[in-house]
Parts: C-alpha cells; sequence; structure tokens
C-alpha cells in the first residue's frame, strides 16, 4: 500500500507581508497570577493570509494582552482603543517562527513574531488611505 502525502501544510519560517482575511476573534479566558487568584482577560484570535517568495499560506495565531507580541501587533495595525474599528484587510508584516508546545512536546504552532508596520501600500486601498 502506498500511503497518500499528507494535506496538512505547515507555512514554512520566514518573513511575511499578512493581510487579516476576517475580524479577529476576542475570546475570554481566566488567568491565574502569581498571586493564586483568578482573573478574567481576553485573548485575541487572528486569521490571516501570509505572502512571501515562497508563496501565500494561511496562520492563525492568537495573542494575550501581555505578551510583547501583543503590542507589536496594535502598533502594527495602528489600534486605537475605545474605538469599534473593523481589521479585515488590515496589512503587517512578521516573521513566522515554528514553537513546540510545552503541554504536548508532540505538537508545534506557527508564531507570528517580530511584528511591524508594512511598508506596502495595500490592495484595494485609495491612494494609501487606511483600510481600517
Amino acid at each position: 500500500m502506498i500511503w497518500p502525502e499528507s494535506e496538512k501544510k505547515r507555512i514554512p519560517e520566514g518573513h511575511y507581508q499578512f493581510r487579516l482575511n476576517r475580524e479577529p476573534e476576542l475570546i475570554p479566558i481566566t488567568v491565574t497570577g502569581n498571586d493564586g487568584v483568578k482573573r478574567k482577560s481576553q485573548r485575541i484570535k487572528v486569521y490571516a493570509r501570509g505572502i512571501n517568495e515562497q508563496g501565500e499560506f494561511g496562520v492563525i495565531d492568537s495573542f494575550v494582552p501581555w505578551e510583547d507580541r501583543y503590542d507589536d501587533l496594535l502598533t502594527a495595525l495602528g489600534v486605537e482603543h475605545g474605538k469599534d474599528i473593523k481589521m479585515e484587510g488590515a496589512v503587517f508584516e512578521a516573521d513566522i517562527k515554528h514553537e513546540q508546545s510545552k503541554a504536548d512536546p508532540t505538537k508545534v504552532y506557527s508564531r507570528i513574531v517580530n511584528i511591524v508596520v508594512s511598508n506596502d501600500v495595500p490592495p484595494n486601498s485609495d491612494e494609501g488611505d487606511c483600510p481600517f
């Protein structure tokens, strides 16, 4: 028997320009602080398409507010707190790094890291206007 090749494709490590292909999701979470007290928080799940010389790949990643990369994402997307804005179509640049799960060493996650503002004007925008 010849086994078929896996159809699950992991986004290759490297530098990409990303476009959010749908609105990010806010997911409620409960975290336990160093003091043992449980607190409510949120994580943001983003859905994006990454494009570089290797091709175009989909990626899903989630961010918690205490990570440095969360702050980098907010800066790259120009998020203004307290405003209800649409983010679908927003563009940024970043690297993909594969990270092994601490809880399950058999799992590997593609993480968006080193997030910066994209220098390219996103397609379908009007003369450099922000798409969001």
